[in-house]
């Protein structure tokens, strides 16, 4: 394994590129990000931990969130196997955690000698971050925390003579979607607190003291995340999820942080139904599982159903269609080859929870450069002025992200048209818009 020692040193061409890179992850990946709470971010050393849903992702809204400090993320161990890879990840500031399922029992005594680095960067005032849960989540829900984090937290007071008084800063990632660009996110920051009551019973017994600690960090980190603890009904839940924000925001487009809240009110309502009315509740889970069912079948999304679209309403927009295509025919042009060459890579994935992370990474560090360059390189041919090239560049750095948001438009525009040829001719269609129609009302009559 490589030399980590000095992570946590700042180098030139980091600084260079973090802007660039956070630019990009602001301006096309994330049609908006939203961080709240960043004043919640103490003077003091600090650690912070973050759930766990999304890969990649999870750390990049940390790193970027925060721009203020230069974190040191810890990741797991697999991905650190190749040489190339790990000079790349440790350049941009991240460690190896060791897993048994991944890298074997040999491993782990490497976690040792990272989790004292760890220590001693928090120690001297930098700030690491890292998931106490230490495996993606893959139902919107919170897995148990393990003892990791706790063991660094605790290390670094020790190597301070327990004078550190470091702060757990608790933060969560929330999702529009998983998979594909342009959609919006929550990077959510909560207060930051102290363990400084388990010192005491961490001298005398560690264990007790790490597992403590884990469960107190679980209690912070859970309001500021979707946390959907119900396993059995978790799919149907987080259905009947999307359908309450339809009903509540319609064509709005809230921040992302009053999304959350939302869901987190209807979650405990559902809860309380569960509790007090379980019959109630299991007809409720089973309409939405039709529901779902039948959405997979129509291969439609909720927005649309029950919509009255008329032909006066589909003209405007196919005409607007006509006017608006040149314009995302050049995008289509400029931006489609790395686009696709992105989508080709991530084909052969198996964890498709991994998807946007490796998009994120090719097209961030491989295809668009690369793209870009070579077109910015051809530019050189047109009879222009040579600044004419760099401002060339420059339109190119920034044209993913109307693609991406024309992408979305035109994929939307074509499913409006085939729902307007559907309604009113297909029993399945009809069947949907009636069970939608008792889903809307139970929704309304829980008053979320």
């Amino acid at each position: 394994m490589i030399d980590f020692t000095n992570i946590e040193k700042r180098s030139l061409s980091y600084e260079l590129c973090y802007p660039l890179v956070r630019l990009k992850t602001y301006g096309w990946f994330f049609r908006n990000f939203e961080v709240k709470g960043i004043e919640n971010i103490p003077d003091e050393p600090f650690l912070i931990i973050c759930n766990h849903q999304n890969g990649l992702m999870d750390a990049i809204l940390p790193v970027f969130g925060v721009p203020k400090h230069r974190m040191v993320f810890i990741a797991r161990g697999d991905i650190f196997k190749k040489d190339k890879v790990a000079k790349m990840l440790k350049w941009a500031r991240v460690l190896p955690a060791f897993r048994v399922r991944d890298t074997g029992k040999e491993n782990l005594g490497e976690n040792d000698k990272i989790f004292e680095l760890a220590a001693n960067i928090l120690k001297d005032g930098k700030v690491v971050g890292l998931f106490p849960e230490a495996a993606l989540q893959y139902d919107k829900t919170m897995g148990g925390f393990k003892k990791g984090f706790a063991r660094i937290a605790f290390r670094a007071e020790e190597l301070s003579d327990f004078n550190l008084h470091l702060k757990i800063v608790p933060t969560a990632n929330y999702y529009e979607n998983f998979f594909s660009a342009g959609h919006d996110v929550l990077y959510n920051i909560g207060k930051p607190f102290e363990f400084g009551e388990l010192i005491d019973l961490y001298r005398e017994h560690p264990e007790a003291a790490y597992r403590q600690l884990a469960l107190k960090a679980q209690e912070h980190v859970r309001p500021l995340m979707l946390d959907i603890a119900d396993k059995e009904n978790n799919a149907q839940i987080d259905f009947l999820r999307i359908v309450n924000q339809d009903l509540k925001f319609g064509r709005k487009k809230p921040k992302m942080s009053e999304r959350l809240a939302c869901d987190q009110k209807m979650i405990d309502s559902l809860h309380k139904m569960k509790e007090e009315s379980p019959e109630r509740f299991s007809s409720l889970m089973e309409k939405a599982r039709h529901y779902s069912d039948l959405m997979s079948k129509l291969n439609m999304r909720n927005w649309l159903i029950g919509k009255k679209i008329g032909f006066g309403e589909i003209l405007m927009r196919t005409l607007l269609a006509v006017v608006v295509m040149p314009v995302f025919v050049v995008l289509w042009l400029l931006c489609i080859v790395p686009y696709k060459l992105s989508d080709m890579a991530i084909k052969s994935l198996k964890d498709k929870r991994m998807t946007a992370s490796f998009r994120y990474a090719i097209s961030s560090i491989v295809t668009f450069p690369l793209w870009n360059l070579l077109l910015f390189g051809l530019s050189f041919l047109i009879p222009w002025p040579w600044w004419c090239s760099l401002i060339f560049l420059a339109v190119l750095y920034v044209l993913p992200k109307p693609f991406i948001l024309l992408r979305h438009w035109f994929v939307k525009f074509y499913h409006r048209w085939r729902y307007f040829a559907k309604q009113g001719k297909y029993s399945d269609l009809k069947e949907a818009i009636e069970v939608k129609n008792v889903l809307v009302k139970v929704l309304k009559d829980m008053a979320i």
